[in-house]
């Protein structure tokens, strides 16, 4: 069988069980605890899973081809998708559309010093260890063991972030927040129209780079045959990318805010702090970023947590429909990378307001400047990381 022609192997039928079994026990505490509204907020969460798993969707993917193979089809995918989020964002703001009188409001943070070098520490991690992007839960080496490692990595990283949270961006030089659309003479047309223009510059910029370096083809993935093309397939990256903008939008109409993944991190991390007997809620983090009272309150009263156990349980159950819940054995070398690209990610991601989800994607789409700030330090990381690798021939 050729590498274009390979296929998923054959749906784990038991564990796929096992996580839907959980994946209705955790709706229905969501239910219990906070109603409806937080059950839709879930449903979304489990669809953005699994689009994330066909879409070849992610930051880490989209600047590792571009700087690995000079690949830049995901980039215009990424553009593709801003378009679209931008649009449907505006949309919502400036008619106020929310569920059960929620008022939306975009993911818009300060610029601080924290902004600028915990997007580069980012940057850097992802590039140097990491195995958690989406578009690689199908392709990841060591099978999932590797993302097992930089997930834990993540959530250590996101939770010793909440510790120095206040240095990176009290203490330290800083700014105010600032939208471009409500703090420019810009307005939402304005800012609209600027970002259109930056996005459809760099697609066509893009394509001409492609056109001129004939960079090698996108590596071939999985796919399923006949109908299950839908749901073992990679699907073409508008398709994704119009999905992933479509559900962040309505992420924004149901919750009031964008979606976001590093806070329910935090949050899960500093809840594992205080059952372990450490003092999370004198963090700078608790109190300044996030309300105290999150500690001690159940996870399904926290819209972040249900919707990323959302996203969890989507990407899951999709991986074991497609035979991919195997782990295996990894060197040690792999391990520590994976801990610490992990460790990295989430402690840059914690300081700097957001990752690729709350700081890049809903950053962005809410006309955010420190977003667009983030993105640029995040891209230096993964290019400085990047040829650090060449130089001292380390090899992932």
């Amino acid at each position: 069988m050729s590498e274009n022609e390979k296929r998923y192997r054959k749906p784990q039928n038991i564990i796929t069980a096992i996580f839907f079994i959980i994946s209705i026990i955790i709706a229905y505490q969501a239910y219990i605890y906070s109603g409806w509204q937080f059950v839709l907020l879930f449903i979304i969460g489990f669809f953005i899973g699994f689009t994330l798993f066909h879409a070849r969707y992610g930051f880490a993917t989209v600047y590792r081809h571009l700087v690995e193979d000079h690949i830049t089809e995901m980039l215009r995918g990424h553009m593709i998708k801003f378009v679209v989020v931008t649009i449907l964002f505006t949309l919502i703001f400036q008619f106020n559309i929310g569920l059960s009188g929620n008022l939306p409001d975009g993911a818009i943070s300060p610029v601080t010093t924290g902004v600028v070098i915990g997007a580069f520490i980012f940057g850097f991690g992802m590039e140097f260890g990491s195995g958690l992007a989406p578009g690689r839960m199908n392709t990841a080496k060591g099978g999932r063991t590797a993302l097992l490692f930089t997930a834990s990595g993540f959530l250590i990283g996101a939770t010793v972030g909440a510790v120095h949270f206040s240095f990176w961006n009290t203490s330290l030089p800083n700014g105010p927040q600032i939208s471009l659309a409500k703090d420019t003479p810009l307005g939402f047309q304005g800012a609209l129209l600027l970002q259109l223009i930056i996005f459809t510059l760099i697609g066509v910029g893009s394509y001409i780079y492609k056109r001129r370096t004939r960079p090698p083809a996108l590596p071939p993935m999985p796919k399923g045959a006949g109908w299950t093309k839908f749901l073992f397939g990679t699907w073409p990256i508008w398709v994704g990318a119009v999905l992933i903008a479509s559900l962040n939008a309505a992420v924004l109409v149901v919750q009031g805010s964008p979606w976001k993944l590093t806070a329910a991190f935090t949050t899960w991390g500093s809840k594992i702090a205080q059952h372990i007997g450490l003092n999370p809620s004198s963090w700078s983090y608790w109190g300044e970023e996030a309300p105290v009272k999150t500690l001690n309150q159940s996870v399904f009263l926290n819209n972040l947590s249900v919707l990323n156990f959302g996203v969890i349980s989507g990407a899951l159950i999709t991986m074991s429909l497609a035979g991919l819940i195997r782990f295996s054995k990894i060197p040690p070398k792999l391990m520590i990378t994976s801990l610490a690209g992990g460790f990295l990610m989430g402690y840059g991601a914690c300081i700097s307001f957001g990752a690729n989800v709350g700081a890049y994607f809903s950053g962005i789409a809410s006309f955010s400047l420190h977003a667009w700030i983030w993105a640029l330090m995040a891209i230096s990381g993964v290019f400085i990381a990047f040829y650090l690798e060449k130089k001292l021939q380390i090899t992932r």
